[in-house]
């Protein structure tokens, strides 16, 4: 592709609509976030590398942008779509394992009845990217021929306003709980009518999208919430929910007569009272007000309530699983007047609550899903840091109990929890673990003010000395800080199919430049986007609206940036340069955690400020520099590959912590603004 004048841009070529741009982009963002929550749902294991589909699809769309300019490649649309429905139709039965274990992984393949196909992490990793990269190519190449058809910021600003109305009405999918199949049903079609030239490509598009109704049919009842594919099973013991195909809770039946069911319940709700006896050992009477966090479908609840609690909070983030424990719980916990649920976020809640409670009761909020497919932090890592459970100790009442619950199987990760608790509490913490799994084996303890919590010196000395989780560092489930070698494997494994493909587009497909600049941008602004969904879920709760608002909010803040250069009303590149860099460096040095004194509006506007500014800026150096450009393509399809390459960067924050990869950024704009100093000086 050969570099041309940008007044070749002449206006016989816009004959093309512009609308054409934001829906090409519509049905991109639709599409991209509809496998994301597709793919997981039936193929369990992906649940914990949602940014791997995210990954693949800005490296399909970069790939598809990049040969702009080749053979038309929009058979790969209904091809790819074709592809990952057999990857999930097959991978629906798959075990996949990994030996190492530095890093834990809620599965229990042991459980899955007949004889799956067992295969390692690693190439169904591999196979989930393939699959889900080649759909995009075809509409990378479509987006990039439409845009190049219309001058560079005016078709750019279209295809952000695509993306943010994909972004706000995937986000009111989620609110109606509208399964992802359904999204990608009615995305084909949308892009047979766009895409399709021939009755043949339409038949194709529109067949490759409805076979996605196949998985309309669950075997077993079922709903999709705003984070997961719940399914739920009655049995006479009791109900079983399960998300994402893997088993996640369990409701027991309390009126069964089965007496193996008893026995199960008998010995479950030994280990459910030992912290209610020990508050009435320690006060001479009951607790009177317990809040529970990842209430879940209410098990916690009803023992609260067997215990002749007057007052319990129910706090459960996913408002399906509230409902199911609400409808099919055979105890009805939520019917009860002593009760108040509440659908949020637990750590959101322990910071906007003022209320105090005699005990504090911390469910198995063991998650199966990542907190948002831009990182890699999953839903309950804030939740078991030592800062939540300080926030905790602020909730408890003169002589009141925090209590954990867990299911740990590994050494580190008993010493990983009780080295936390003892970080926020100190001596005031103790850890109890049984032989019996039943729902849980682990129960840990602490106070604030009541010396006979205090463990064993043996006990604190095996357990007390590991490394706790943090803010900064909440990889509650990584044995001690590095990229472990099931991530290094995974990774290295793209980085080098990624890096021999573009080699090979730099051979076949020559161009005026490297774009090092363009790579750089793509970069730095995924690691940044990132960084700010995992600050603004501290913020405000890692709750699936506030993602939502995140992304709608930084498409918006794009969108005004390329505006206000397209009317040349912009800073300068120098000025844009320079505000970044400034930004960039204060969200290093400024200590988010000060914003917790400060009232919800006021935390809000500093969280804008703090966010949107980088991103303003770094919206308005790539709007300056795209629109100098004379094709579209090549550029932005470096952008998009670049922005991969910022996904697979942000797996750094497992060994520096959160804070350190602000420094990340700030080395990587630094590399884009110096290549295109570099570049402008070569052209002139």
């Amino acid at each position: 592709m050969g570099a041309r004048d940008p007044s070749s841009e002449q206006p016989a070529l816009t004959a093309l609509p512009r609308w054409r741009i934001a829906l090409l982009s519509f049905i991109i963002l639709s599409l991209e976030l509809a496998l994301i929550r597709q793919i997981p749902a039936e193929v369990r294991v992906i649940s914990y590398f949602t940014n791997l589909v995210l990954m693949a699809s800005f490296f399909g769309l970069g790939l598809g942008c990049i040969l702009q300019e080749r053979g038309s490649l929009r058979w790969l649309l209904p091809g790819g779509l074709g592809l990952v429905f057999v990857f999930i139709l097959v991978g629906r039965g798959l075990v996949v394992y990994e030996a190492s274990n530095t890093v834990h992984f809620w599965l229990g393949n042991e459980r899955l009845p007949g004889q799956a196909l067992r295969l390692p992490l690693l190439p169904a990793a591999l196979a989930a990217f393939v699959s889900s990269a080649l759909p995009f190519v075809a509409l990378g190449q479509a987006l990039a021929r439409a845009m190049d058809r219309h001058p560079r910021l005016v078709a750019y600003g279209w295809d952000i306003a695509g993306s943010l109305l994909g972004t706000v009405l995937f986000a009111l999918a989620a609110f109606l709980r509208l399964p992802p199949w359904a999204w990608i049903a009615g995305v084909s079609a949308l892009a047979a009518v766009v895409l399709a030239r021939t009755r043949w490509e339409r038949v194709a598009l529109l067949a490759s999208g409805l076979v996605f109704l196949v998985f309309a049919r669950s075997p077993l009842p079922s709903q999709w919430s705003p984070y997961y594919f719940v399914q739920y099973h009655p049995t006479p013991a009791g109900l079983s929910v399960f998300v994402n195909s893997s088993i996640h809770q369990f409701a027991f039946d309390f009126t069964t007569e089965d007496e193996a069911s008893r026995r199960v319940q008998a010995a479950v709700l030994a280990k459910w009272r030992k912290p209610y006896e020990l508050f009435r050992e320690l006060h001479g009477r009951r607790p009177e007000s317990v809040l529970v966090l990842g209430a879940g479908t209410g098990n916690d609840v009803v023992v609260a309530l067997r215990e002749g609690v007057s007052r319990v909070v129910a706090v459960e983030i996913d408002p399906v699983i509230l409902e199911i424990g609400r409808e099919l719980n055979t105890s009805a916990p939520y019917d009860d007047a002593r009760v108040e649920a509440v659908v949020d976020d637990a750590r959101h809640y322990l910071r906007s609550s003022r209320e105090t409670f005699d005990l504090v009761v911390f469910g198995t909020l063991d998650s199966q899903v990542l907190l948002s497919g831009h990182g890699n932090l999953r839903l309950e890592n804030y939740v078991y840091t030592r800062e939540a459970l300080v926030d905790a100790r602020e909730r408890l009442a003169e002589g009141g109990l925090l209590v954990v619950y867990y299911s740990v199987y590994r050494d580190w990760l008993y010493a990983r929890l009780y080295a936390t608790i003892r970080a926020a509490f100190g001596d005031r913490s103790r850890i109890t673990i049984e032989s019996d799994r039943a729902l849980f084996n682990t129960t840990l303890i602490a106070s604030r003010d009541v010396d006979a919590v205090r463990g064993d010196l043996a006990t604190a000395a095996r357990l007390g000395a590991g490394r706790p989780s943090t803010d900064d560092w909440p990889y509650l489930y990584v044995e001690h800080p590095t990229i472990a070698p099931i991530y290094l494997r995974l990774l290295g494994a793209v980085a080098v199919l990624v890096l021999g493909v573009f080699l090979l587009l730099r051979r076949i497909h020559p161009v005026t430049g490297l774009h090092a600049n363009y790579l750089f941008l793509g970069m730095g602004f995924t690691l940044m986007e990132s960084s700010a969904v995992v600050r603004l879920a501290l913020l405000f709760g890692s709750t699936w609206l506030v993602n939502a608002v995140v992304f709608a909010s930084v498409l918006l803040t794009i969108f005004l940036a390329n505006a206000l250069v397209l009317r040349r009303r912009a800073p300068s590149l120098s000025l844009a340069w320079g505000g970044l860099i400034a930004a960039l460096a204060v969200n290093y040095a400024f200590p988010v955690s000060s914003l917790f004194a400060v009232g919800a509006g006021g935390r809000a506007v500093a969280a804008a400020l703090l966010i949107g500014v980088p991103v303003f800026c770094a919206a308005l150096c790539f709007s300056h520099l795209f629109g100098r450009e004379p094709v579209t393509g090549y550029p932005l399809g470096v952008n998009l590959v670049g922005a991969m390459a910022g996904g697979l960067l942000e797996y750094v924050s497992m060994a520096t912590g959160m804070r350190a990869i602000w420094l990340l950024v700030l080395a990587v704009y630094g590399l884009a603004w110096l290549s295109t100093r570099l570049a402008t000086r070569a052209s002139a």
